[in-house]
């Protein structure tokens, strides 16, 4: 039986853990963001109220894409998949708002509110109060 790669006998597995080739890896913090700007900007896109929150977010957020795309591209860096995402969040965001100025209704999310107000009043009565 052949043992390929065995472990030093002085260090054991420690010593081959560390003498592994592997480079450190980190998320892109600029990747992270870009994700979460472009899912905040399309959560908020539905809802006349949220409509200067929609289209600051969205436009920051595809400012990090941009970022985080250049970034991304080395290869100590994680996170290839979240910048296209945040960008494909915050343009579909930013595409309902400008429809929105076009006079096209896109808020189709202010029919929900009565229903998520109740939901949320529910939810409430169930918690004892202090």
């Amino acid at each position: 039986m052949a043992t390929f790669g065995a472990a030093p006998e002085e260090g054991g597995l420690q010593g081959l853990l560390a003498a592994s080739p592997d480079r450190a890896v980190h998320t892109s913090a600029a990747a992270e963001i870009a994700f979460v700007l472009g899912l905040v900007a399309l959560a908020a896109a539905p809802f006349s109220v949220m409509l200067g929150l929609s289209l600051a977010t969205g436009a920051v957020g595809l400012v990090f894409g941009v970022v985080g795309m250049a970034r991304t591209s080395r290869p100590d860096m994680a996170g290839q998949a979240l910048v296209p995402l945040g960008m494909l969040f915050a343009i579909v965001a930013v595409v309902l708002v400008g429809l929105r100025y076009l006079g096209v209704d896109t808020a189709f999310g202010d029919d929900l509110l009565p229903t998520l107000q109740a939901w949320m009043e529910t939810l409430n009565s169930r918690v004892p109060g202090p």
